[in-house]
């Protein structure tokens, strides 16, 4: 072999090898998030499969197995009465939640850069309370020593207070509330993307402020609703310290069922099972929610 053909050979070679050490940096990343998917979800879902078909036998106590026992007993009026009083609290507050937060975030995207910075600000300090927090607060708020029916005595609105603290409606306000910022933040970035020129093409063709708003900019920002809203109402189905802090047991979301299964009663095997089912009506229900925005925007009239 001639010295031009060794020292091609070479280069070959170390081209090989660079070309497999870009590869394997290039794939290091994937395989890191694959790795920490499979420690941290893939494998607690697969134990948690297998225990749902497990028999159980005493309090802490099951033997793996595979019988249906547990998920024979999801139709019980008990548990699909808890299970559309989560979905009717979760959809409720999604919509009330995007309903309230896009106006506020589209025009406080039009704003300058000070107020936008110092919104966004006070909206993530809301977002690190906790749902134990949001919701002492708003059974003190509603409470009748110090509640809010208080000042509607003091104005006059009221002959005396009186105490909202556990209710339909003080649960519904606790999960709204605590939905509020995560609503903003995940609409923001869409909304100050927009181009300005847009509205004011609009506005100088002659459409008022509030055409503008409901005719241009909510069918070009209506995808970010969509997910704002698929996001808050999956959130919300998983609430377990409000419906318990604030609501009365008719009011206690399916969450609630599944706790109460497995820390009270020690039942792992049934809680697990509930877990599978809620799991899989909410997947059901996103999909359905996505196939009809979909249909939305091919045929928007």
């Amino acid at each position: 072999m001639t010295a031009e053909a060794a020292d091609g050979l070479g280069r070959a070679k170390a081209a090989a090898q660079s070309d497999t050490a870009w590869q394997i940096k290039r794939h290091v990343p994937f395989g890191y998030a694959g790795l920490m998917l499979g420690l941290f979800f893939l494998l607690p879902f697969a134990i948690m499969v297998a225990i749902s078909f497990s028999e159980n036998i005493s309090s802490g106590l099951w033997i793996y197995g595979f019988e249906l026992t547990h998920y024979e007993r999801f139709f019980s009026p008990l548990f699909t009465t808890h299970l559309w009083v989560s979905v009717k609290f979760a959809v409720l507050s999604a919509v009330i939640s995007v309903a309230i937060t896009f106006p506020f975030t589209f025009f406080l995207s039009r704003y300058g850069r000070r107020v936008q910075v110092l919104s966004l600000v006070f909206v993530l300090c809301v977002l690190s309370l906790s749902e134990v927090i949001v919701a002492y607060s708003w059974s003190v708020m509603l409470s009748k020593p110090a509640g809010i029916s208080n000042l509607f005595v003091l104005f006059g609105f009221m002959e005396k207070s009186t105490s909202w603290a556990r209710g339909y409606w003080s649960v519904l306000i606790a999960l709204t509330w605590f939905n509020l910022p995560l609503a903003v933040l995940i609409q923001y970035p869409s909304c100050s993307r927009l181009d300005r020129e847009v509205t004011e093409a609009a506005m100088t063709l002659g459409a008022s402020p509030v055409r503008t708003f409901l005719t241009v900019v909510v069918p070009i920002l209506r995808p970010t609703i969509l997910t704002a809203f698929l996001i808050l109402f999956v959130f919300t189905m998983g609430a377990f310290v409000t419906p318990i802090w604030l609501g009365q047991p008719e009011q206690w979301m399916y969450a609630v069922l599944i706790g109460d299964e497995a820390l009270r009663r020690a039942n792992q095997p049934f809680a697990s099972a509930l877990a599978m089912f809620y799991l899989v009506v909410t997947t059901v229900l996103v999909l359905i929610t996505v196939r009809l925005g979909r249909r939305v925007d091919r045929n928007p009239t």
